[in-house]
């Protein structure tokens, strides 16, 4: 007679499917069925990447069978007709099922933890402690010298976005502000943390974005000093001037000390050139031109001032450099003390990931408590030594 009705009894594949394969199957896709239907803002998640992680929960299940399956041989090949009910007659062969599939539930739960589903709303406080740095970027036609490269105007640009918002400490701890200015200014983004704003209005910048040409750095840091009206008093406030230093209305010197003296803003210039051009670069008379700027006849030339620019951020309590060191700058700012700027109230998704944690360990806990042994049987036989009267 066959004995494969006891393996059978033993391992029946049927409920080990349901338990480790079709029921978390249905989670699964279940799951991915919502997110798949969720309006878009309403579900987020903190570790989207992590997606692939799920994929522990069906592998864990394909073992499982597996096991199976080689059990069922390896019982087919080791028990004989009479041996194999003794084995199986105390083994309870759904429970085995059913911890497994516990297991692989809790799998799929802790994967689902670990890519940390986000959904509700809530209000947050939330107090923001840095430093206001207003940055006035020179749009003159003298930036579109091209002494280095690409040209004056997209070099500081480059920087600044480099340095200033991709610098992961340093962007979450400030405001920043944008000001263009040439023989005018042109405010393009008050005190702001947002990051992205700030690349946004800085790569719009362009030679033209002040309404009158020339360049005027005394107006510039006197509308920079207008910026800070709403800074807390004790708040670190700093003006970072971005320009070649060719005046053209006079008076930065005094405008950069009224700002020190009076205000505690600090004016920090950026020289944008290469000083090693005594003579200077000449002018396009337009962006990518070759062309010269003509004056009376005369090719323009525009030279870096470093001694004006130094003048300037000396009168400002700041300091110079060359916009090529600029990380040293950032880095001389981040060392200032921080205040509280402001307090902001942010809504944000709430976590649910403690849920999905706390489901997980519950099915372990439960799976730890379920026993595969039947009761013993009462009539099972008895040694001669234990029967009675011996």
């Amino acid at each position: 007679m066959s004995n494969q009705p006891n393996n059978q009894r033993l391992y029946p594949l049927s409920a080990w499917l349901v338990w480790v394969a079709i029921l978390p199957g249905v989670l699964l896709a279940t799951a991915v069925a919502l997110v798949v239907t969720a309006e878009r803002g309403v579900l987020l998640f903190d570790n989207p990447d992590l997606w692939w992680v799920a994929a522990a929960a069906p592998v864990g299940g394909l073992l499982f069978l597996y096991g199976v399956v080689r059990r069922r041989k390896a019982l087919a090949r080791f028990a004989s007709e009479r041996l194999a009910p003794l084995l199986t007659r105390n083994v309870h062969a759904s429970k085995q099922a059913l911890r497994s599939g516990l297991v692989v539930t809790a799998i799929l739960l802790i994967s689902a933890a670990l890519i940390g589903p986000r959904w509700g709303i809530y209000l947050e406080k939330q107090r923001i402690f840095g430093r206001d740095i207003v940055v006035a970027l020179d749009v003159s036609r003298s930036m579109l010298a091209t002494d280095v490269e690409p040209n004056r105007l997209d070099h500081a640009k480059q920087q600044i976005r480099q340095q200033l918002t991709e610098r992961g400490a340093f962007q979450q701890s400030n405001r920043l502000a944008l000001l263009a200015f040439a023989g005018s200014t042109s405010l393009r983004l008050p005190l702001t943390t947002d990051t992205l704003a700030f690349r946004s209005k800085l790569d719009g910048v362009h030679v033209g974005s002040a309404p009158r040409g020339g360049t005027a750095i005394g107006e510039a840091i006197r509308a920079s000093v207008e910026l800070f009206a709403k800074s807390p008093t004790e708040a670190t406030k700093i003006i970072l001037l971005f320009t070649d230093g060719e005046d053209h209305e006079g008076g930065p010197v005094d405008a950069a000390k009224e700002a020190w003296t009076k205000h505690g803003i600090k004016v920090y210039t950026i020289g944008v050139g290469d000083p090693a051009r005594t003579v200077g670069a000449r002018v396009p008379i337009a962006l990518g031109s070759k062309k010269p700027l003509l004056h009376e006849g005369q090719i323009v030339f525009s030279r870096l001032d470093v001694q004006g620019l130094r003048a300037i951020a000396q009168a400002g309590g700041g300091l110079f450099a060359g916009v090529s060191d600029l990380f040293g700058v950032v880095n001389h700012i981040a060392a200032t003390k921080k205040a509280e700027l402001s307090t902001q109230e942010r809504m944000r998704h709430r976590p649910r990931y403690p849920w999905f944690v706390a489901a997980a360990l519950l099915l372990l806990y439960l799976e730890t408590l379920i026993t595969e042994l039947r009761p013993v049987q009462t009539d099972q036989p008895q040694r001669i030594w234990q029967q009675e009267g011996v």
